[in-house]
């Protein structure tokens, strides 16, 4: 029969590793919890019609690996999703804008050397405007402590823990609203979202992904987007304040 001092130790001990579990736990949300959640609008804002066409892609590019084929669309996808949960617009589907776009001609109002041409589009008050300007993921070396030269090629998952193995995203994005109908910008900030966290903490998944000598990472296209979405996001979130403002501005 167990003493009483051995039972308080070993409840001491069970609570202990309990709340350790609970706060890793919690550890590995942190990065991806808060993504897409904004303070509520001005309580005045009038909401209108916005857009998301796509990203200009000007990030620089690796021989050895390649972005996936369309990364300024899956960015302005994130966007679109992002736009809708910070409830300052009337956001249209993607497909939509493009619809439109074409419908009246204005396919060019989107330059890739100006980013936007004045130029009424029917239906749409503001455009999103994006830019991505740099993307690099990069794995780092295991806390397990395994060697980066097993990395070429197909990562040797066994090496691999989502709670150990720690990536470096490096992910730098322009956003602009723009009025299409005069071409001037309400509002505008720039982000260079750089991260060094395990893969649990980024919401990344590395299962069949390849990587080159140094580390550098080419994701499969669900986790690009969970990428570009960290990124965004904070660049997003740095322009609310102003955007709120000149939002607020336009419709007194």
């Amino acid at each position: 029969m167990l003493k009483l001092g051995t039972i308080l130790v070993l409840t001491s001990l069970l609570f202990v590793l309990g709340c350790t579990t609970s706060s890793e736990s919690a550890q590995s949300d942190d990065l991806t919890a808060h993504v897409g959640q904004y303070g509520p609008p001005p309580s005045r804002l009038q909401l209108k019609r916005a857009g998301v066409p796509q990203f200009l892609d000007a990030s620089p590019k690796q021989k050895e690996l390649q972005s996936v084929e369309n990364l300024g669309a899956l960015a302005a996808d994130q966007a679109t999703t992002l736009l809708v949960n910070s409830y300052r617009f009337d956001v249209i589907e993607r497909a939509q804008l493009d619809q439109l776009l074409d419908e009246q001609g204005l396919e060019g109002i989107v330059n890739p050397n100006e980013l936007a041409q004045p130029g009424r589009v029917s239906g749409v008050d503001y455009l999103l405007i994006g830019k991505i300007t740099n993307y690099r993921v990069k794995i780092e070396q295991s806390r397990s402590g395994f060697s980066l030269g097993k990395l070429v090629g197909d990562i040797g998952l066994g090496d691999v823990k989502s709670d150990t193995t720690e990536i470096t995203v490096d992910c730098g994005i322009d956003l602009r609203v723009v009025n299409p109908t005069t071409g001037s910008v309400i509002a505008a900030d720039f982000g260079e979202y750089k991260k060094t966290d395990t893969l649990n903490a980024m919401g990344v998944s590395v299962l069949g992904a390849n990587a080159t000598a140094d580390g550098s990472l080419q994701l499969d296209e669900d986790n690009q987007g969970k990428v570009l979405r960290l990124a965004i996001d904070h660049c997003l979130r740095k322009m609310m304040p102003k955007l709120d403002r000149a939002l607020l501005a336009r419709q007194n």
